[in-house]
């Protein structure tokens, strides 16, 4: 059965109404019901049940990191210092490999942010505020299309004959008047290239720190080596670096750290006889198919829950080690796997030799 978008699919981000609508959202998972449940539901309920547990698969599973907690300290300080400072804001970026979590992480980030404004501006809708802002830095970005992207958030009407100088006005005094106390800028590896136009947006990004009442927080695709540009420098050089690694089963905290990730996945997995703790039992296999990484995990064991729920060709709904077997993974972690797999066949073979002599 293909699984067509609906008014379940999850809010996009670089939307005002739409990042809202998801920052907003306190919908719960769906429950793993029991054979004689589910087998009492009619047949458009059970479909109604089964999609609804593949949404959830596919994008609301959220697991609390150290990372975040880290992530959240130091956003956290960043607002202290920012209370009192009318210029050179500062902000975090976190910076990683393209699979390890940095927009999830971000997710979780505004979601806090977002909260933690509701609850100390219960009204903050009535009166027009917007508390966070995201967009992702466009390719080949130029000042004038960076602050479009800006505008494109808000909904704003931009005409071509429009300069920058214009929309960067009308977006500043939008923010200002709104309130924004959180800026997410997304992709900002997309910056990295020596050229005038991202020279420009860098220019610019740094005028916004001294020109919004806001903290900033950017994320990007191993973004350190740009920071330390001189251009880069004017992002980062009061920002805060939180770096991404994948997880190193032989540090002893990694290794616990780990374990404790695929336990937490694995309670929020809405299988009906899958039995929770059987999945750390495969950690280390699960480490050397994902390399370590937390975004190539979740694609590995959601994949494999959302065979277990949709494939009549599996008789129960649990994930065992021939259904991990069989799901495909980004390229990165698929590649990594198969140079694994094969140091150990050739290391197995060369001890067998040696012994044979």
């Amino acid at each position: 059965m293909i699984h067509f978008h609906g008014d379940d699919r999850p809010a996009a981000l670089h939307r005002l109404e739409s990042l809202d609508s998801f920052l907003a959202s306190t919908s719960e998972p769906p429950p793993a019901l029991d054979d004689r449940s589910y087998a009492a539901l009619s047949e458009q309920e059970r479909a109604a049940h089964d999609r609804a547990r593949v949404v959830h698969l596919s994008g609301g599973i959220v697991l609390a990191t150290p990372h975040y907690a880290t992530a959240r300290t130091q956003l956290e300080k960043a607002f202290a210092a920012n209370a009192g400072r009318n210029s050179g804001h500062a902000g975090l970026v976190i910076s990683g490999g393209s699979t390890l979590g940095k927009t999830t992480l971000c997710k979780s980030l505004m979601r806090h942010i977002y909260r933690s404004y509701g609850a100390q501006v219960p009204e903050f809708r009535a009166h027009n505020r917007i508390p966070v802002v995201y967009i992702e830095v466009p390719a080949g970005s130029t000042g004038k299309l960076l602050m479009r992207t800006f505008a494109d958030f808000f909904g704003l009407t931009v005409s071509s004959s429009e300069t920058m100088l214009s929309i960067r006005n009308r977006v500043v005094d939008l923010m200002n008047s709104a309130g924004t106390q959180l800026i997410v800028i997304d992709e900002l590896h997309n910056l990295a290239s020596h050229t005038q136009g991202n020279g420009e947006s860098h220019d610019l990004l740094k005028n916004l720190h001294n020109d919004l009442a806001a903290t900033f927080l950017y994320a990007g695709i191993n973004v350190k080596k740009m920071l330390a540009t001189e251009r880069g420098a004017q992002i980062g050089g009061r920002f805060s670096l939180l770096e991404l690694h994948p997880y190193n089963l032989s540090d002893l905290k990694d290794a616990r750290t780990w374990k404790a990730l695929i336990s937490t996945f694995e309670k929020q997995l809405p299988l009906r006889h899958h039995e929770h703790g059987t999945l750390t039992g495969h950690s280390d296999y699960l480490h050397d198919r994902t390399n370590g990484s937390i975004g190539s995990l979740g694609r590995l064991l959601t994949g494999a829950a959302t065979d277990a729920i949709i494939d009549p060709s599996i008789p129960f709904e649990r994930i065992n080690r021939a259904l991990l077997d069989a799901q495909q993974l980004d390229a990165a972690a698929e590649a990594a796997y198969a140079n694994r797999v094969s140091r150990t066949a050739h290391s197995k073979k060369t001890r067998r030799s040696g012994i044979a002599a």
